[in-house]
């Protein structure tokens, strides 16, 4: 199944984005996937497909799925800071100290505003085209969720976490891959006077 396909019908079934209408998924697909255009979605297993999406870095091949249970046995087994307070098929619930974050595997990233709880939320999957201009134009939104694509090694995150920051250094120790910024979000804060590169 396309990504986009996978992304349309995780959003139209998560309760937390609420109801959309036929428009606004088809502007928000185009949106995050340009020259797509959406046909009848068939019935598939959302957390099966999630979890089984490939990552290929360098020499290796994992899933979305192996990541996301590797971190958790990572946090249980490794981190004596981190505990793991809720675990699913696709979402883990987190704690470090005071601090609770969960890390969520998605499809994609459709109305992923409507995601954000006063909790932070790291979600992985694939950034779309929209992702670094929606959060560069909003603060409230890029203090809150935090987006990893791990086959392309990127990441959009502003958000103040120290659990975020275990599963970088997780990702760097266990697989040794870093995340960047797209160079679209980085102008998109620059142009905004978010951040400045300037010397000095």
């Amino acid at each position: 199944m396309r990504t986009a396909e996978l992304a349309a019908l995780e959003a139209l079934h998560d309760p937390r984005i609420g109801e959309v209408s036929e428009t606004e998924l088809a502007a928000e697909v185009a949106a995050h996937f340009p020259g797509v255009t959406l046909g009848p979605l068939p019935d598939a297993d959302l957390d099966a497909e999630r979890r089984a999406r490939p990552i290929e870095w360098a020499a290796q091949t994992v899933t979305y799925g192996e990541v996301l249970d590797a971190f958790a046995a990572h946090c249980r087994e490794e981190i004596d800071d981190v505990d793991v307070l809720d675990e699913g098929p696709v979402r883990l619930g987190l704690g470090w100290r005071r601090e609770r974050a969960t890390v969520e595997l998605r499809a994609g990233f459709l109305f992923c505003e409507r995601l954000a709880t006063e909790e932070p939320a790291l979600l992985l999957g694939e950034l779309g085209a929209a992702a670094p201009e929606r959060f560069a134009d909003d603060p409230v939104l890029r203090g809150r969720i935090a987006l990893y694509d791990l086959a392309a090694l990127e990441k959009i995150n502003a958000v103040r976490s120290s659990v975020f920051v275990y599963f970088e250094w997780f990702l760097r120790d266990l697989y040794g891959v870093k995340l960047l910024p797209p160079n679209a979000f980085t102008q998109g804060l620059i142009s905004r006077g978010v951040i400045s590169l300037g010397m000095g």
